[in-house]
């Protein structure tokens, strides 16, 4: 009778031995399955987020253009109204919308080398110390703003253009 108790209790003990073994291998199995879908998720994750930082980057470049774009039209427009101004005899308002030019130009910051920041800033100095005077030649003093244009027309790029509109 003790051989058939100790048949039993090696076979119910082999029985545990080996749930327990394919327990424990279960359990790897699992981690190794939960480990490379991890790796692969996160590898996918990286890709996804590097694609994501060059669209961001494109996306400031672009922005950074249209800025430029329109602080140089800004100026432009500035300057034409100076002439404008001093057709209709607007002394101050001239003076003033030469100094508008200037902040203007003063704002355009180009870290892609489209533009040619010292003479846009050689410009920006010529501007803001031109003085609209009452008693001297109109049409010397307008000339003159025109040839500022003139400038600001050769300082801006062909390629520097607003953003297209997305319907």
């Amino acid at each position: 009778m003790s051989e058939a108790v100790e048949t039993n209790k090696s076979s119910v003990f082999s029985k545990v031995k080996q749930a327990l073994i394919g327990i424990i291998v279960a359990t790897m199995v699992g981690a190794g399955i939960f480990a490379l879908g991890w790796w692969q998720g996160n590898s996918k994750a990286n890709s996804e987020q590097n694609l994501g930082d060059r669209q961001v980057e494109l996306l400031e470049n672009q922005l950074e253009k249209a800025r430029n774009y329109g602080y140089l039209m800004q100026a432009r427009a500035e300057l034409y109204h100076t002439a404008v101004d001093l057709d209709r005899r607007n002394f101050g308002t001239a003076n003033t919308r030469l100094q508008e030019a200037a902040i203007a130009l003063g704002k355009v910051k180009d870290a892609s080398g489209n533009i040619d920041t010292g003479k846009v800033s050689s410009l920006q100095k010529d501007i803001s110390q031109m003085n609209i005077n009452v008693a001297v030649n109109l049409e010397e003093q307008r000339q003159k703003v025109l040839g500022l244009v003139n400038k600001l027309n050769r300082l801006i790029p062909e390629d520097l253009e607003p953003l297209p509109v997305q319907k």
